[in-house]
């Protein structure tokens, strides 16, 4: 993915890239529901996409970054599948908290791309930056 060239003008260059692959159909995420006793959750179809980011994450990255993240994500769909991309990268964001960074907060800089494609998945560029 080209990165945006303001990124190394502004002095963020990065330390390591990883990449991470997450198979099967990205789920947007779902607004949070309410439950009875008044109690609010998260849809299970997204709850279990979450850990599977996580999972993916996991076998990627041991140990949380501690710095900024700049996060650069392809969304392969199939077909005439449009998910909104906010709500994929929420999804995405939040499964990759306290695995991928200790808190979403450091995520300096998102990029996500929709890409009509064979094999539904998503890619996942990650970099610590100055």
């Amino acid at each position: 993915m080209q990165r945006g060239l303001s990124m190394l003008q502004k002095g963020m260059l990065s330390k390591e890239q990883i990449k991470i692959v997450i198979p099967g159909r990205p789920v947007p995420k779902a607004r949070p529901r309410l439950g009875r006793g008044g109690n609010v959750y998260t849809p299970v179809k997204t709850k279990r996409y979450e850990e599977l980011v996580a999972w993916k994450t996991k076998e990627v990255i041991k140990e949380p970054l501690a710095g900024n993240v700049a996060l650069y994500i392809k969304v392969y769909v199939k077909g005439n599948v449009f998910p909104d991309l906010d709500n994929i990268a929420k999804s995405i964001l939040d499964g990759m908290n306290k695995v991928a960074y200790h808190d979403d907060k450091q995520v300096s800089c998102l990029v996500i791309q929709r890409i009509k494609g064979q094999e539904e998945k998503v890619e996942v560029e990650l970099e610590e930056v100055s």
